[in-house]
């Protein structure tokens, strides 16, 4: 039997933990170790208690140990191995019900924190469910197998010594959560700056991170695409929007690959998307500071309201109104920071607008006119020759 791919489905249709013991002392060890709280309120997932279990138990039987914490495994032997699926759990988190277990087992509150974190970082299954999978996964590899019995193991072994905590409060490592989020913290001030080539290089970074096994074991949710791209998607959105770029933007953008990793069904493609979104946002907030970076607050979003309505009637009045400012000190403030009229910019833009379609469209003049707001197409020719010093018809000649 391929072990390594055996493995691999039980891990990735689950998203649990799944190992096969070979070398029962040290993979046992390791396993308690890495997933063994408390001896005293887990003592049947020390090295002891679990070889002693594996040792006794029998063939064609899933074994599922659930222990004081309410922290289950499963451990079973199938094609002459014994493997271990686990940690998971079955509830969701109650703090109420770890305090009750602290105070019962003479624990100090100091250890609620690291208890939380370690009880929170595994999975919700239900026994019935990972039953189901795994006898899907066996009979994949063995097609005689009908089903396998099931035993539930809630007693706990009282004679095995008890231990020290592998994460009390003194001795828990909170180092790797705090690196994590000064990661996520660095990377998302990168967008908020429009820091393009280093979103670029931080992603790369990232992505190798999240390919690796043991990160995606202890943050079990980036290792769905579609849950990783909806924190992504909502940490770089406040990042762009407290770099001022417009909400309207990035909703807009960030909405196209909403749609893409919907209607996707190729999981290597969301990735790219991930990526793809990250670097449209950065590269936007890049080009909204280069655009508005100078300007106060007010003047970004009139600039912003006007780019966005290019086409439609524009009054200065709707603009006070979103600045929250009169229409004198709105016009006063607007003239003062870009040396033009409200009324000058508006017709600026439109006339840019309508430059780049006479250029490189065949499309007729008065079209574009009515296209970038200018109903009278009189009226433009007079504005777009004022600006450019020679009408549209000899602009597009020209050009």
């Amino acid at each position: 039997m391929e072990t390594d791919l055996f493995l691999r489905l039980i891990r990735n249709l689950m998203n649990v933990n799944a190992v096969a013991v070979t070398v029962y002392e040290k993979d046992l060890r390791s396993f308690e170790e890495k997933y063994c709280y408390n001896s005293t309120l887990q003592p049947m997932f020390t090295r002891e208690a679990l070889s002693l279990m594996i040792n006794s138990s029998e063939t064609e039987t899933i074994y599922e140990i659930v222990d004081s914490l309410n922290v289950c495994i499963i451990f079973f032997k199938f094609s002459d191995q014994t493997f271990i699926v686990g940690p998971y759990v079955q509830k969701e988190y109650s703090e109420k019900t770890l305090e009750q277990i602290l105070i019962k087992n003479s624990l100090p509150v100091s250890n609620l924190l690291s208890l939380r974190l370690y009880y929170t970082a595994f999975p919700i299954i239900y026994s019935s469910q990972l039953q189901g999978t795994l006898t899907a996964v066996m009979q994949s590899f063995e097609p005689s197998v009908i089903a396998f019995r099931y035993r539930k193991l809630t007693g706990f072994i009282q004679n095995t010594a008890a231990r020290t905590l592998h994460t009390d409060i003194d001795s828990t490592d909170y180092s790797v959560i705090y690196r994590r989020y000064d990661d996520e913290r660095r990377f998302l001030n990168m967008i908020k700056n429009g820091d393009v080539e280093n979103v670029k290089n931080a992603f790369k970074i990232m992505s190798a991170s999240m390919a690796n096994y043991d990160f995606l074991k202890e943050n079990p949710t980036y290792s769905n695409p579609a849950v990783s791209f909806a924190i992504l998607r909502v940490l770089a959105r406040k990042a762009a929007e407290d770099s001022g770029l417009s909400v309207i933007t990035i909703n807009a953008i960030t909405q196209k690959y909403v749609q893409l990793m919907d209607s996707s069904l190729n999981s290597s493609s969301h990735q790219t998307y991930i990526y793809d979104m990250l670097m449209e946002l950065t590269d936007a907030v890049h080009e909204h500071k280069l655009a508005l970076g100078d300007y106060s607050v007010p003047v970004q979003k009139v600039m912003e309201y006007i780019g966005l309505h290019l086409g439609n009637e524009i009054t200065v009045r709707r603009l006070s109104e979103i600045t929250n400012m009169s229409i004198s000190h709105l016009s006063k403030i607007f003239k003062s920071e870009t040396r033009q009229t409200i009324s000058e910019y508006i017709a600026k833009k439109r006339c840019e607008k309508a430059a780049s379609f006479l250029k490189d469209t065949d499309y007729a003049i008065q079209d574009i006119s009515s296209f970038v707001g200018y109903q009278d197409n009189n009226y433009f020719v007079k504005v777009f020759k004022k600006i450019y010093g020679v009408t549209p018809s000899s602009y597009r000649k020209n050009k």
